[in-house]
């Protein structure tokens, strides 16, 4: 069994964003739970919006490369958020996390329908959600490591470096994995 390894494309970024961008407004910002959760809704729409086209067609390659570099971009905006900036600023960047989250759930799923045979499929879809689960894990304790003692711009920027280095990491893996498909065979 060979399951693929540029799944690591979601750039860990999008869990710290969920909980890490969320608290923050949270306790940085004095926004309430319902104002935080309001902020995302953009993201999640455009994520719905991105994914299907991209299952429709099978998409592998191109998907992940737009995926590695909108999380790249978005946690470099993450860099420039303060208690101050515009709402209009985080929900770019949370569309941003949108991209992210849009091309990588399709191409990710069909790099994993495509790799394993049909008596390794639910072996490889358990692995596959459970380092989805371990990514959810590392990004709760990164954050609870980093806010520890308060919530405040410049621990968010520590978070926001962890991410863009987490965001190279993987566009370098998607960059050069030849084996990736530009449309995965059917």
């Amino acid at each position: 069994m060979t399951v693929h390894r540029s799944g690591l494309t979601d750039c860990g970024g999008l869990g710290l964003l969920l909980y890490g961008l969320t608290q923050w407004l949270q306790a940085g910002r004095s926004m309430s739970s319902e104002q935080a959760g309001l902020l995302l809704l953009p993201m999640s729409a455009l994520s719905a919006l991105l994914a299907r086209p991209i299952s429709q067609r099978n998409l592998v390659r191109m998907p992940l490369i737009v995926a590695a570099v909108s999380c790249l971009a978005a946690s470099a905006g993450v860099l420039a958020l303060t208690e101050r900036t515009p709402i209009v600023w985080i929900v770019a960047i949370t569309l941003l996390f949108g991209i992210t989250l849009g091309t990588t759930i399709s191409a990710n799923q069909t790099t994993l329908y495509t790799q394993v045979g049909a008596g390794e499929i639910g072996t490889a879809a358990g692995l596959f959600r459970t380092f989805g689960f371990l990514g959810s894990i590392a990004s709760s304790a990164l954050i609870s490591v980093v806010f520890h003692t308060q919530v405040n711009d410049h621990r968010l920027h520590m978070i926001a470096l962890i991410m863009v280095t987490v965001s190279i990491l993987g566009l370098i893996i998607v960059l050069t994995d030849r084996t990736l498909m530009a449309r995965a065979r059917a």
